[in-house]
C-alpha cells in the first residue's frame, strides 16, 4: 500500500510557506553569500563569483524547502469496509485487481520482463491508494447529501411561492427565504451530481485496472517486453487519472455541507423583530406536507435523489 505520493507532499501548505517565509529568503541571501565569499578566498573573476553566488543561493533556498516537505511516513491502512457502497465496491475491486496482478509477477521468469512488472506493482499499489481516497471523500459527500433534506426544502419553497401569490411581488423577507430555499435544492442537485459522476469514473477506472492485470497475465506466457513498455504507461495513466478524480472531489466546496440549516418559511418580521404574521394575504392552500423521505440505501446517499 502506498503512501502519500511526493506530489502530494511536495504541494503541501508546509512548503507554500517555506517558498515566501522570512527563514526561506534568509537562506537564499545566506547560499549567495557562502558561494560570494568562497569564491573571493579563490581569488576568482567577477563572472564565477556571480555563478557563485546564484549556485549557493539555489542551495540555501531548495534546502530550505526540502526540509518543509513532509516526511513519507508509513503506508496508509485500506479497508473497504472503512466505507459503504458504492464506495466498498470500488476499494474492493481494486484491491483485487492488486493482488491477481501480484500472483502474475510471481510467474515471470526471472529477467528484463519480471524487472519491469515488479516496477509496474509499485504503480499498482499507487492506484489502489488513490482509488481508496477518492471512496472515502466520495463518501464524505454523500453522507453531507443525505443531511440535505430536499423533500422539505421543496415543500417550503412550494408553500412561500404560494404565500406571494400568482404574480405578485414578494417582499424582502420573502425574496431572501425563497433565495435560500432554492440554495438548497441547487446544492442537493449539485452533490447528486459530484458523487454519481465520481461513481461512474471510479467504476470506469477500475475497469481499466482490471484488463491491464488481464494484459499482465497475457504478458507472462508471451514475454514480449515491448508489450511491457505499453502496459507501464497504461497503468501509469490510470494513477493519473485516480490523482485527477481525487483532487477534484476534495475541492467541493465545504458550504455544500451547511445546506442543511433550513430557513423558516411564509412569515414576515418587522425590523424590531415583531412577527407581522402571514407575509401575503393569499388565502389559498399551501401544498401538502410531503411524506418523510425513506430509509436510505447503503453508500450513504439520499434515496430523494436518483443515481446520487
Amino acid at each position: 500500500m502506498a503512501s502519500l505520493s511526493f506530489r502530494d507532499r511536495f504541494y503541501s501548505p508546509s512548503v507554500a510557506r517555506a517558498l515566501t517565509s522570512p527563514s526561506g529568503i534568509l537562506a537564499l541571501g545566506a547560499g549567495a553569500a557562502a558561494g560570494i565569499v568562497l569564491t573571493a578566498l579563490a581569488a576568482a573573476a567577477a563572472p564565477v563569483t556571480i555563478a557563485a553566488a546564484v549556485v549557493g543561493g539555489a542551495i540555501g533556498y531548495g534546502g530550505r524547502v526540502a526540509m518543509a516537505i513532509p516526511k513519507k511516513g508509513k503506508p496508509e491502512r485500506i479497508d473497504p469496509f472503512g466505507v459503504k457502497e458504492p464506495w466498498r465496491h470500488a476499494v474492493k475491486d481494486a484491491v483485487q485487481a492488486r493482488n491477481r496482478f501480484a500472483e502474475a509477477v510471481k510467474t515471470f521468469q526471472a529477467g528484463p520482463l519480471r524487472d519491469s512488472m515488479t516496477a509496474m506493482a509499485a504503480q499498482l499499489d499507487e492506484a489502489v491508494s488513490e482509488c481508496w481516497r477518492v471512496a472515502k471523500q466520495g463518501q464524505i459527500v454523500a453522507d453531507a447529501r443525505q443531511r440535505i433534506n430536499d423533500r422539505e426544502a421543496n415543500w417550503e419553497l412550494q408553500q412561500a411561492q404560494y404565500a406571494v401569490g400568482e404574480g405578485g411581488q414578494p417582499n424582502q423577507t420573502q425574496a431572501r427565504t425563497i433565495a435560500a430555499l432554492e440554495s438548497q435544492l441547487a446544492t442537493a442537485a449539485r452533490m447528486d451530481a459530484i458523487v454519481a459522476s465520481t461513481r461512474d469514473q471510479l467504476a470506469l477506472l477500475n475497469a481499466r485496472l482490471d484488463e491491464s492485470v488481464t494484459r499482465a497475465i497475457e504478458l507472462s506466457v508471451s514475454n514480449r517486453l515491448s508489450d511491457a513498455a505499453t502496459l507501464g504507461d497504461d497503468v501509469g495513466d490510470i494513477v493519473t487519472d485516480l490523482e485527477s478524480l481525487r483532487m477534484a472531489i476534495e475541492d467541493v466546496d465545504d458550504a455544500d455541507a451547511s445546506a442543511a440549516d433550513r430557513p423558516g418559511s411564509g412569515f414576515a418580521f418587522g425590523e424590531d423583530g415583531a412577527d407581522l404574521g402571514p407575509a401575503s394575504v393569499d388565502t389559498r392552500p399551501p401544498p401538502p406536507r410531503p411524506a418523510p423521505p425513506p430509509t436510505s440505501e447503503p453508500g450513504g446517499q439520499s434515496q430523494a435523489s436518483p443515481g446520487s
